[in-house]
């Protein structure tokens, strides 16, 4: 157990202290029961802190000098002093050296690393997001392979190419809109793999933009993969998410919107601008915000000695759920919106006899569903009794204008209730007993920590990951758990991290349990379980939706939802 260790040390801290250790959790854990399992158990209650905390326990100095407290061992006290340089004295006691050591911030040193790795015998943690710390690498090409497209990508990738091939097309902004699960990244990693080699030839930077490290690493992968097959050439890859390098050279960087913007007004992003030849934008439905527009309306305003244009990626493509003069403005700044054409790819794919008698759906999702590109979905309501007076707030903020989706406020008392947690953690139980690989989206932070504790009393192994948790290294573990069949992680609990760009081929499950009115957020909930069998996913997904949804999406609607700014 990676733990064992600290949780020996804990069982010497004082229950009241360990129960003010679960924060705004405390009043939801302790009256919880499920099966007459409940934290009135002290290693119970130990193994819940860590389930949600994980080493990040240590960020807090309280903890900290608790921890060396409960060592109950003077010479282990002096070794630590000794390794993080703490001068000591005669009159220094226990306490004392304790408080001095607790002053010191959890970060990569030689006493953390003697405490993790020595003491609490924890050897897969890492301070740093990447083993690899390098913002560069130079990628070799391998021409004798293949990566092909189907046919729908192939026509998009056509159409992007005879935009980018054309010299009198300078600042020329493109639109690629694919349902998620069909191939968009690789659609565009063969794109810009035709862009190096016979457009630029070398000459500039791509500038690959997403929104987290995530996106950033997964498009980078694919971009490896599809250039050893296709690339004419070595080429050279920049990592943004390591750091930039002083300058570049020819070749592609992959770097955050957020890093971006901390580089305007510097050398580094001058330099970048003037060598910049072809600027992606994943999910560049969110790239409407104020700050997020003036960077790239920064990059799209000048001309060199060359063209420079721009690809804009999404599955939504629109800024809000409703029409509006912002989804007007947002479709009317591109040249080119290339979608997917239905009747076009059934004239392709199959014979003039074949297509004249095709008697199956032509809109996009159904259509990739028929194609065993996407995934179909099983839909299953939980149904449990929900407080009146929340029904009724859910409905008058369904009819709310103005406002995308339902308040943080609301969601996070939705996420309180007893009655309905009990029922979502018994279906999970059941999912996890069936292993059955499961994503759920929480409520608020808070849902998401109580769930994966309820879990962790039940003895349900769970990844727990979250927006702004401290350490980087425990997120992408969590993920990693998760994806990796062998390490018994059946259900990854998220809040505001896993709606976009997510790829997991072993999900089976989607599990909303947040309400939204927001069809795009639903969409990007959905999505995560769309991957078919020919894009390496499963033939059908079960969706466990919450019945507060009011509004019951199908998974064709956010697609749709747009398509009269696209005609």
């Amino acid at each position: 157990m990676a733990y064992e260790k600290l949780i020996q040390i804990m069982r010497n801290f004082d229950e009241g202290y360990l129960y003010s250790l679960l924060g705004n959790l405390k009043d939801s854990l302790v009256e919880w029961s499920f099966d007459g399992k409940s934290l009135k158990i002290k290693q119970s209650l130990i193994d819940v802190i860590i389930a949600v905390n994980g080493l990040d326990l240590f960020y807090n100095d309280t903890f900290k000098n608790n921890f060396f407290l409960s060592l109950n061992d003077i010479k282990i006290i002096y070794k630590l002093c000794d390794i993080a340089k703490i001068h000591r004295i005669k009159t220094d006691d226990y306490y004392s050296l304790s408080d001095k050591l607790s002053k010191i911030p959890f970060k990569e040193n030689d006493l953390y690393n003697y405490i993790i790795r020595e003491l609490l015998l924890i050897t897969d943690y890492e301070f740093i997001n990447n083993t690899d710390d390098s913002n560069s690498e130079f990628i070799k090409n391998d021409v004798k392979g293949m990566n092909e497209l189907y046919d729908y990508q192939y026509m998009i990738k056509q159409q992007a190419i005879n935009d980018l091939d054309d010299e009198e097309k300078g600042l020329y902004k493109i639109l690629i809109h694919m349902p998620t699960g069909t191939g968009k990244t690789k659609t565009t990693m063969h794109i810009i793999s035709h862009y190096i080699n016979f457009i630029s030839k070398d000459k500039g930077i791509v500038v690959w933009i997403a929104h987290s490290d995530e996106l950033l690493k997964q498009a980078y992968q694919t971009f490896k993969s599809v250039w050893y097959h296709l690339g004419q050439r070595d080429i050279n890859i920049y990592k943004g998410w390591n750091g930039y390098p002083n300058e570049f050279n020819d070749g592609i960087l992959f770097t955050s919107i957020q890093s971006l913007l901390k580089k305007m007004g510097k050398p580094i992003f001058d330099y970048i601008d003037k060598h910049a030849t072809l600027i992606v934008f994943d999910e560049v439905h969110k790239a409407g915000a104020s700050k997020y527009k003036e960077c790239i309306d920064k990059l799209m305003s000048f001309q060199y000695d060359y063209s420079k244009q721009f690809i804009g990626l999404t599955a939504t493509p629109g800024r809000t759920t409703t029409i509006s003069k912002e989804n007007e403005v947002f479709s009317g700044s591109f040249d080119h919106i290339i979608g997917i054409d239905v009747d076009k790819v059934i004239s392709i794919s199959l014979n003039k006899n074949e297509a004249a008698n095709y008697s199956g759906s032509k809109e996009v999702i159904p259509y990739f569903q028929d194609q065993r590109i996407l995934a179909r979905l099983k839909r299953k309501v939980l149904d449990y009794d929900l407080d009146p007076s929340l029904i009724s707030r859910l409905r008058a903020e369904l009819k709310k204008e103005g406002y995308n989706d339902y308040s943080d406020e609301l969601l996070k008392k939705i996420g309180l209730n007893q009655a309905r947690n009990t029922k979502i953690v018994e279906e999970l139980r059941k999912l996890d007993e069936e292993g059955i690989p499961t994503i759920v989206f929480a409520c608020s932070l808070q849902h998401a920590q109580l769930l994966s504790a309820f879990l962790k009393i039940l003895n349900i192994n769970n990844s727990l990951v979250y927006g702004d948790m401290k350490n980087p290294y425990a997120r992408e573990k969590a993920i990693n758990d998760f994806k990796d069949p062998d390490s018994n992680v059946n259900i990854i609990i998220n809040y505001e991290i896993l709606t976009t760009g997510f790829d997991s081929t072993n999900i089976r499950c989607v599990f909303i349990t947040r309400p939204t009115k927001s069809v795009i957020l639903y969409s990007q909930m959905i999505g995560r379980g769309l991957r078919g069998p020919k894009m390496g996913g499963n033939p059908e997904c079960l969706l466990i939706d919450v019945k507060e949804n009011l509004n019951s999406y199908n998974e064709n609607d956010a697609f749709k939802h747009f398509d009269e700014y696209w005609r």
